[in-house]
């Protein structure tokens, strides 16, 4: 298993490199979706590639936002650019830059970035007829999925380490909505990590413990994983050398079939580097809840060392539980996180006393614990971990009157280097142990020396020659060992052509209720049901009291046994249903028996990416709702089947957890829970979550047979109703009574606004 690690920096792949990692990931200076890692300009990531080969290691480009229209030319620079420096693989979400590589660059190779949302075996097999040659899975995924995915033919890659996103990537519209930062465009300002109020109790209800897998390598590998991500572009280089070693030493004993858990140093090595409320073994592993949510901080808990025995306004005396060394940094904490401080003075061991001076915002009392947030130790230790080194064996030829000539292998690749004819030896000819030790100066590359021979009689050989003709030799070695890892990218085409169809499409109106559908379905048009409950015989209920010709949204998740079985519904209600409309990618990869478009959890920011999923067999797409007009007008230019939402509450996460029962502190029981069945006074139904500035955002239940899912929603509908620009409209009523979805249906009718209290979106207001 593929032990992939974070390279947000050079100074982190170098430290990576020299943990173990088997493959790293990194962005180029454009479309990444970390943008506020370092990431590499055009010089510094062919040299990193470089760097990278020489030592094996196979890196991962991020090509995973979502790009605007007038983004695709400079889309397709960076794609040649990547070609050209031979990255091992690209990670793409945005299905235009899907069809530009795959068009352009055939033999570049593609994986499905996380991004994608990739959470099935139907998903993963779509993938598969795409070319894509690895699936980065949605970080939900059970271990079962997992295993089911597996099947389908392609690599899969899995989240092992790290912060763990709470919406389902790809699917948050959250900091985009909040302020222009758009995640899925690599700007994320992480409002999740953010406090609000649930029930009238603050906490930060949407911030998700970290990952740790470290333990569980066995199984993933048993499911058919075939990589082990750890997450960290973000973070300084000595985090990714700290977890990409212990995932090292797992990995090793893992291959040497006597696996090794992590021992109590190592985890708490880890707890160290980097850690939000402990860690969690996540949803692969049936973490639910208040056992994924940690509402207390946000922020890294660190280790604790100590306990605070006596304070005053200067300076805290602290009775050790663990060493102390000069340089950490610390915090005192009670319920809450306070501001860090370091530590300057001698090194203390556990059990002993030491004093902290206080920062002047700082206050103690006795009782509060002491945590540690950075080791200088492990800081120290990370930073000096010695690079990789490859022996090299060295054969020198130093005849008079011949070229002096050396060649170098690593046992796989050979390179010989000449220099100017060796000249007679006029007084005291070369030794060749004497040479010897100049060959064996290689300190300053990455190789170390092995068997050397040397092939000298009666010669003059300069020290300095010798010196110069090794590093050549070393230099063209360390090219080549580069060259021969580097995959072959093929040859570079031009942009792909963009032929979207004409197409009408009548306006559409998804509705949650049977008396929103009346009132669409009475002024005439398309109505598109999304209900609450997919459970079978709900399911079943509903689709016999539909109309015929109305259409079903689908979830925008779902595991592989729920999306067979609403297939299996829709075949037998094929001659009623109008269409479905498809949540995700991955649903693509199923043959569905009635007409499907692709609906907002398939966002589409560009032609290329319409002209895809057209070419699909979708019946239409839908609009990206963080397209302003001006770049709606340039999407939708023509009669094209792009649907633009001009009314609704806008989705802004899709959560797997639920805070109701989050809130309970219930960490088991997630699938089987009644509590909205019921009416449970503890129930979600009703209840938001409302941020610092008073602002309440609805949470929705979308309820599976396999547990539910949360529909965070925007705080305000977005209302572009009177946009007659807009040719092919659709709306989205949720929570509106009765009387305010007949206003909103007039008015979509009409071409007004409603008079209600809404927002623009972004109609004026672009992304980042």
């Amino acid at each position: 298993m593929e032990n992939l690690a974070p390279a947000g920096s050079r100074a982190a792949l170098e430290r990576a490199a020299a943990a173990g990692a088997d493959a790293v990931y990194l962005g180029y200076a454009a479309f990444s979706a970390r943008a506020g890692a370092g990431n590499f300009d055009r010089e510094a990531l062919a040299d990193a590639v470089r760097y990278a080969h020489a030592r094996h290691i196979r890196v991962h480009v991020t090509l995973n936002t979502l790009v605007k229209d007038g983004e695709l030319a400079e889309v397709a620079e960076v794609i040649r650019l990547l070609r050209e420096v031979k990255a091992d693989a690209v990670l793409v979400q945005d299905m235009g830059i899907l069809r530009m590589i795959r068009r352009m660059c055939p033999d570049l190779t593609v994986h499905a970035s996380t991004q994608m949302a990739i959470h099935n075996r139907t998903g993963v097999e779509w993938c598969a007829r795409q070319g894509i040659r690895r699936a980065v899975l949605a970080r939900e995924c059970s271990l079962a999925e997992i295993r089911k995915c597996a099947e389908a033919g392609i690599e899969i890659e899995v989240f092992g380490h790290g912060a763990q996103c709470v919406a389902v990537s790809g699917l948050c519209l959250m900091s985009a909505m909040a302020g222009e930062r758009s995640g899925n465009r690599g700007r994320c300002a992480q409002p999740c990590r953010g406090e609000y109020v649930y029930r009238g109790k603050r906490g930060a209800w949407l911030s998700p413990r970290d990952v740790c897998l470290r333990d569980d390598l066995e199984k993933l590998e048993a499911a058919g994983a075939v990589s082990l991500k750890i997450e960290g572009r973000l973070k300084r280089p000595e985090y990714a050398a700290v977890v990409a070693g212990s995932y090292r030493r797992g990995l090793d004993s893992l291959s040497a079939g006597n696996f090794r858990p992590a021992g109590s140093a190592e985890r708490e090595g880890l707890l160290q580097i980097y850690n939000r409320g402990g860690f969690m073994r996540g949803y692969a592993f049936g973490c639910e809840d208040a056992g994924v949510i940690d509402p207390s901080s946000p922020r890294h808990s660190g280790v604790e060392i100590g306990v605070v025995e006596q304070a005053d306004k200067r300076f805290a005396r602290i009775r050790l539980t663990k060493d102390l060394h000069d340089g950490d940094q610390l915090a005192v904490r009670r319920e809450t996180t306070g501001p860090d401080m370091i530590y300057s003075g001698k090194d203390t061991p556990a059990g002993g006393t030491a004093s902290l001076r206080l920062r002047e915002d700082v206050s103690a009392r006795a009782g509060d614990r002491v945590v540690r947030l950075t080791d200088a130790v492990q800081m120290r230790e990370a930073a000096g971990i010695p690079e990789r080194r490859v022996t090299v064996d060295l054969f020198l030829r130093a005849m008079p009157g011949e070229p002096l000539s050396l060649t170098a292998t690593d046992g796989e690749v050979f390179v010989t280097v000449s220099g100017e004819p060796v000249q007679a030896a006029r007084t005291r000819a070369a030794e060749a142990a004497e040479l010897e030790r100049s060959l064996r100066k290689t300190g300053e590359t990455m190789f170390d020396p092995g068997r050397i021979e040397i092939e000298t009689e009666g010669a003059f050989v300069p020290v300095s020659e010798i010196n110069r003709i090794r590093r050549e030799a070393l230099a063209a070695l360390e090219e080549k060992r580069a060259e021969a890892f580097a995959p072959d990218t093929g040859e570079a085409g031009d942009i792909p052509a963009v032929s979207l169809p004409a197409r009408e499409i009548p306006p559409m109106i998804t509705v949650r209720t049977g008396a929103q559908a009346e009132a669409a379905a009475e002024r005439g048009f398309r109505v598109i049901r999304y209900p609450e409950d997919w459970r079978k015989e709900a399911l079943e209920a509903l689709l016999d009291g539909m109309a015929p010709g109305e259409w079903l949204r689908l979830p925008d998740v779902c595991e592989q046994d729920t999306l067979e079985m609403i297939r299996s519904i829709v075949e037998q209600y094929r001659g009623k249903l109008g269409g479905v409309v498809l949540g995700t990618v991955g649903q693509l990869g199923m043959d569905w028996p009635v007409p499907y478009g692709a609906g907002s959890g398939i966002p589409v920011m560009n032609r290329q990416a319409a002209a895809l999923l057209l070419e699909e067999g979708c019946e239409f797409v839908t609009a990206s709702p963080e397209l302003t007009g001006r770049e709606l007008a340039v999407l939708c230019a023509g009669n094209v089947p792009v649907a633009v939402n001009v009314y609704g509450r806008t989705q802004l996460m899709l959560l797997h957890h639920c805070p109701a029962r989050t809130y309970l502190g219930l960490d088991r029981g997630h699938r089987d829970c009644r509590m909205c069945d019921t009416r449970s006074a503890d129930a979600l139904a009703g209840t938001s979550l409302e941020d610092r500035l008073g602002h309440s955002f609805p949470l929705l239940r979308l309820r599976l047979p396999e547990g539910c899912l949360v529909r965070l929603m925007n705080m305000l509908p977005a209302e572009n109703t009177d946009r007659r620009e807009v040719r092919f409209r659709c709306a989205e009523l949720t929570d509106e009574t009765p009387e305010e979805a007949g206003r909103v249906l007039d008015a979509f009718a009409e071409y007004r606004k409603t008079g209600m209290k809404s927002t623009a979106g972004h109609w004026t207001r672009p992304v980042e």
